[in-house]
């Protein structure tokens, strides 16, 4: 009955707005009023401009009351403004409670939602939990407390959240703090590279400076010299036009001294060292240079094949020339193809300056040399160049090919573009040698270890050996001549302190621990080895070659592995 009761009151409410919406509504467009006015005579309140239009288009009198009415004669009604948004504040208060209301109530009873059921987990009116049927024996708990069970654990994770915004909000001002202090080091930097560069300019300058003085100096004595001359031949002139002839007999021997005077002083002495015109850069690396003379250009073009320069090291970095004499793929024929690979470097991609230049070999003037320069992206076993580097047909006509060498003479520089990459390209270099370095470093101890190892238990074994001999000799009365073990410097079984070829050459085995190099020529000659003094046993028999030398070798199982493990090892530590 409570919630019939409410509904009535909403529905009275509601209706009580209504009705007060009506009476503020302009009576001749019936909508909201506008500039509120009303009829002196029946008191109807109307918008201003709609009862304007009407006196003015119709007739001078009220639409309502017929009275007759001119415009002055209405009265402005401030104060319904003010009603007119008190109303419709009510009216959406009670469309929005209406709203809520209706959804807050039961769908089968149409009651407001009072129960919270804790098993079903819903919300429900009085009378499901009473007389419903479907919830008899559930657990019940009043709906306000679970909503601010409800609200209040939202809230807590809504802290939470807000927590978590604070902290992006920190973080994304520490990435704008961050921004900030990247954008100030890069200026930095740009203000340093810009006093650098003032000052590299400025260096720049005075080696100008002093180049042009020295320049001037040789300039001006020159020009003094000329002056001098200029002057003694406007003498000798002058004497030659305005003197008598006897005069100038008697003035001929005085002019002929001034002349030689002139003419002994050597040509050489004015001559000059030229000033080179070149300037060190402190920011760009010279250019790492090679020349590749092509012989025989005729017989290399008819082979239609391309032909590489030697290899230009440079940094860990290895660049050659690749050179199509008659031409690559549509050109060929026509045009001479000249392109600059990189065989080794670096794995990733790196930009590099290069430069190709042909040599006129007529005249031997570099400023009639062909030079091609670009800069591209060089990755390993990548080429760039000139398809159409220079036309076949005028190579001998221009003076480019010598025609009675048979030669074209091609030179190729490259470097990168900046120091900051040499000396990248240095590093990488560095780390590749020690790399190197480290690795046959491990390959000589472990190969160290094995001939030691080795060499070891050939000891105990001919100690064993020895032994047994001097047992066998005792037991004999006397040694056997025609024993080999006895007459040959290695016992059969082993191999002692020192291992001979032949009869002329001995060397120490710990010289092999060590990594010496045998280098004696003797090695040419024929090496037998002992064989072995129990069963005479030879297991390998063979050509074995060592650096420049070869023998062979007539080896017992017993000396095999020492001998093995000498020759495996690298030629630098030999």
């Amino acid at each position: 009955m409570a919630s019939r009761g409410d509904k009535g009151n909403g529905n009275g409410e509601e209706q009580i707005v209504e009705t007060l919406a009506e009476v503020f509504r302009c009576f001749i467009c019936m909508e909201k009023l506008v500039d509120a006015h009303l009829c002196p005579h029946c008191s109807k309140l109307c918008c201003y401009a709609c009862v304007r239009r009407w006196l003015t288009e119709q007739r001078s009198q009220c639409p309502h009351c017929r009275a007759a009415l001119h415009l002055h004669e209405l009265v402005n009604c401030r104060w319904v403004e003010e009603v007119t948004q008190q109303i419709e504040t009510m009216q959406q208060t009670n469309s929005a409670t209406q709203r809520e209301s209706f959804r807050d109530r039961c769908p089968t009873h149409q009651e407001k939602l009072t129960v919270y059921c804790w098993t079903c987990r819903r919300c429900i009116c009085h009378q499901c939990a009473l007389w419903g049927g479907t919830h008899t024996g559930h657990t019940f708990k009043p709906l306000e407390e679970v909503y601010e069970q409800h609200v209040t654990q939202i809230r807590d994770e809504v802290s939470q959240l807000r927590r978590r915004l604070m902290e992006l909000i920190s973080l994304v001002q520490d990435v704008e703090r961050n921004v900030e202090s990247v954008r100030a080091a890069k200026d930095e930097r740009v203000r340093e590279i810009r006093n650098a560069v003032e000052l590299m300019i400025s260096r720049l300058d005075s080696a100008l400076k002093a180049k042009l003085l020295t320049l001037m100096g040789q300039k001006n004595s020159l020009t003094q010299e000329t002056e001098q001359l200029e002057h003694l031949l406007q003498e000798i002139e002058h004497q030659l036009h305005a003197s008598t002839r006897s005069e100038l007999i008697s003035k001929s021997g005085e002019l002929s001294k001034m002349i030689h005077q002139v003419r002994k002083k050597p040509m050489a002495s004015f001559v000059t060292a030229p000033v080179p015109a070149d300037f060190h850069s402190e920011i760009v690396p010279s250019y790492d240079s090679s020349t590749f003379p092509l012989t025989n250009f005729t017989q290399l073009q008819h082979a239609a094949a391309p032909v590489y320069s030697a290899p230009l090291h440079v940094n860990g970095l290895c660049w050659r020339l690749k050179v199509y004499p008659d031409g690559n793929g549509v050109v060929r024929g026509n045009y001479l193809s000249v392109f600059l690979e990189l065989s080794a470097g670096l794995p990733e991609t790196s930009k590099y300056e290069y430069r190709v230049e042909m040599l006129h070999q007529v005249s031997r003037d570099p400023s009639k040399n062909i030079v091609r320069e670009f800069a591209s992206d060089f990755e390993v076993g990548e080429c760039w160049g000139y398809n159409r580097f220079f036309r076949l047909d005028l190579l001998a006509s221009e003076g480019y090919l010598n025609p009675e060498t048979d030669t074209l003479i091609l030179r190729f520089q490259v470097r990168p573009p900046t120091f900051y990459q040499r000396c990248r390209d240095q590093q990488w270099y560095i780390n590749q040698l020690i790399t190197m370095q480290n690795q046959h470093i491990l390959q000589i101890n472990d190969l160290k270890e094995r001939l030691s190892l080795e060499m070891s238990r050939n000891s105990i074994a001919a100690t064993r050996a020895t032994s047994n001999s001097s047992a066998s000799q005792s037991n004999a009365g006397g040694a056997d001549a025609d024993n080999p073990a006895q007459n040959n410097p290695v016992d059969g079984n082993s191999i002692s302190d020192s291992i001979v070829f032949g009869n002329q050459w001995k060397f120490n085995a710990s010289n092999i621990i060590n990594g010496q190099r045998l280098t004696s020529p003797s090695i040419l000659n024929t090496a037998m080895f002992a064989e072995d003094s129990r069963n005479n046993d030879v297991s390998s028999q063979g050509a074995y070659a060592y650096g420049d030398y070869s023998l062979e070798r007539r080896l017992p199982s017993a000396h095999n592995n020492a001998l093995d493990a000498y020759t495996n090892l690298p030629s630098t530590s030999r």
